[in-house]
């Protein structure tokens, strides 16, 4: 299963990356826990300077945008 994070403080474009990530996942038949992380300390720890942000099993993919879904199928697909 693979582990979707996404980081940020729970603002609209946070929200609607989650949405995103989620149909993405589903879209592509990923079976994938997907978490919402809104600790500050978490996100500065990791390197994160601007969310929205998506870390996929640990690493960091993007931070700062807000992709498409089918930008995110891509991502997913590897």
């Amino acid at each position: 299963m693979t582990l979707i994070e996404i980081f940020g403080s729970g603002c609209k474009k946070c929200e609607v990356l989650q949405e995103r990530a989620t149909e993405a996942a589903r879209n592509i038949g990923l079976k994938a826990d997907i978490v919402k992380v809104k600790d500050f300390e978490q996100m500065m720890a990791r390197g994160i300077m601007s969310t929205p942000a998506l870390a996929l099993d640990g690493q960091l993919k993007l931070q700062g945008q807000l992709p498409s879904v089918k930008a995110l199928e891509d991502m997913l697909k590897g």
